[in-house]
């Protein structure tokens, strides 16, 4: 009998392991597209989910290798449009040499696409139900071959897996959670130190925010929430550095263009779609622009979290309430986490990686708000309301806490 001795069998067999790893989501997703982009090989691998948000049912993509990190979860796809959107929609995978000459391309500003022309989609369907897409992308002089398009099949296997581990953790949660699970303990990276009770509070959508709200007023809103920052932040005690870059981020409130697009975008798509357009489009813009010559650089977060904090100064509705506990898919830009210590909620838990030196964090650091990220299984086994106990020493996360782990915490204290 022949045994196949190819190299790379031990590393598909190695990521299809991987797959069912308990870590976040996106942070697996990530770690999976740098295994598979070394595999095929390919200088680009992206992952597409299928979601509904403010502008309908799309592909977002939330992970990615090879292009700038601002990408993932700013560029966006509706079903059908696009090379990889009419793979995810007709459910077969797409290979083109140029696939800017096929006639479902469409190209982002500022992703720098066509520096990887040769193009491989594969749909994330199994059991005909369309969950997303996996694309891979190479250079016009490394085009993908028929053995290329096998093999990209058998790395898809791993992605479905994931997704679908992920799945069924999150339906095993919901079961123990309807039969009264008690304690339960989420375990995640430390960001800031101390522990603090709350309640969980989830940020809502701009669509939640907004509503069918129209854009009468809009920009005054713009002009309100300058105010407000400012006077928070002459309340916070932050240091530096945070100051320096909330500086930075500020700014573009006051930027007659900013203003300008962000009326024109919402007067053709209404307030939460075109404030959701507009952050994406200003992500990409910044992915082009190297670091340190432009504010945006690599910072798609801030002016999410900008629009975020316009739509709920339109709507007259708080992000985040004082003394509870504020629960991130993503990682936040500086204005949120200015918000979260303005607003004093008692911790902040993010989903996603949030490197300890970014901004955020740093904010987050001086006003003394108990954080951690990466933690598996947030939104599986949390809910709005829930009681929460966030160990930041520990970098842990207790959902509804035993009493007797409250009393720790409170002998704690006053020591």
């Amino acid at each position: 009998m022949e045994v196949l001795d190819d190299p790379r069998l031990d590393r598909i067999f190695r990521l299809v392991a991987r797959a069912s790893e308990p870590r976040p989501l996106p942070v697996l997703l990530r770690a999976l597209c740098e295994d598979a982009a070394a595999i095929l090989p390919a200088d680009v691998v992206s992952v597409y989910l299928r979601e509904t948000d403010d502008e309908g049912d799309v592909l977002v993509m939330r992970a990615n290798v090879g292009f700038p990190e601002d990408a993932v979860g700013s560029v966006v796809l509706p079903l059908g449009e696009g090379v990889t959107g009419f793979a995810a929609e007709v459910q077969r995978p797409v290979m083109r040499e140029q696939a800017e000459t096929d006639s479902h391309w469409r190209g982002f500003d500022g992703l720098g696409e066509e520096r990887f022309p040769a193009f491989l989609a594969w749909p994330l369907a199994p059991e005909g139900k369309t969950m997303g897409a996996l694309v891979f992308q190479r250079a016009a002089s490394n085009p993908f071959s028929d053995a290329d398009l096998a093999l990209a099949g058998a790395l898809v296997s791993a992605f479905v897996l994931a997704l679908d581990v992920a799945e069924r953790r999150h339906v095993a949660a919901s079961a123990e959670r309807r039969f009264g699970a008690g304690e339960v303990r989420l375990g995640g990276t430390s960001l800031v130190g101390g522990a603090e009770l709350g309640r969980a509070e989830v940020l809502a959508t701009l669509r939640d925010l907004v509503g069918e709200a129209s854009a009468e007023g809009l920009e005054d809103s713009i002009d309100q929430v300058i105010r407000k920052l400012d006077k928070g932040l002459a309340k916070l005690r932050l240091g530096d550095v945070s100051r320096a870059g909330v500086a930075q981020t500020r700014l573009v409130l006051e930027d007659a263009r900013f203003k300008k697009e962000l009326l024109k975008e919402v007067a053709q798509r209404g307030v939460a779609p075109g404030l959701a357009a507009l952050a994406r489009r200003y992500a990409l813009q910044a992915s082009r622009v190297e670091h340190g010559e432009d504010w945006l650089a690599g910072r798609a977060a801030e002016v999410t979290a900008l629009c975020r904090l316009i739509a709920a100064q339109h709507a007259g509705r708080p992000l985040c309430r004082p003394g509870g506990v504020l629960l991130l898919p993503d990682r936040p830009g500086s204005l949120l986490a200015v918000e979260a210590a303005m607003r004093r909620v008692s911790a902040v838990v993010v989903a996603d990686r949030l490197p300890s030196k970014a901004l955020a964090a740093q904010i987050l650091r001086d006003a003394e708000v108990p954080t951690v990220s990466e933690v598996a299984g947030l939104f599986d086994w949390v809910r709005p309301g829930d009681p929460l106990l966030v160990d930041g020493d520990a970098g842990l996360v207790w959902v509804n806490p035993s009493e007797e782990r409250v009393g720790k915490l409170k002998a704690r204290r006053k020591q």
